[in-house]
């Protein structure tokens, strides 16, 4: 079954949600662990990465009007 367009932009802001809080978080934990500030950096990469994530989704579900 082929993808629409509408669908190829939503899976990519998907990814982007999942990829986003995956890596912000990773970033996060690491840094916990070098600096020893557990879990104050984790915490924040992951509300960081669900910012980021959930603007992307945002953007790709109601695309600006380009009039």
């Amino acid at each position: 079954m082929p993808v629409t367009p509408d669908q190829r932009k939503l899976l990519a802001a998907a990814q982007t949600l999942s990829g986003a809080l995956l890596g912000l978080g990773l970033i996060g934990y690491l840094l916990d662990r070098k600096l020893d500030t557990e879990p104050y950096l984790l915490l924040t990469g992951l509300l960081l990465g669900i910012v980021v994530g959930f603007y992307d989704l945002w953007k790709a579900m109601f695309p600006r009007d380009e009039s």
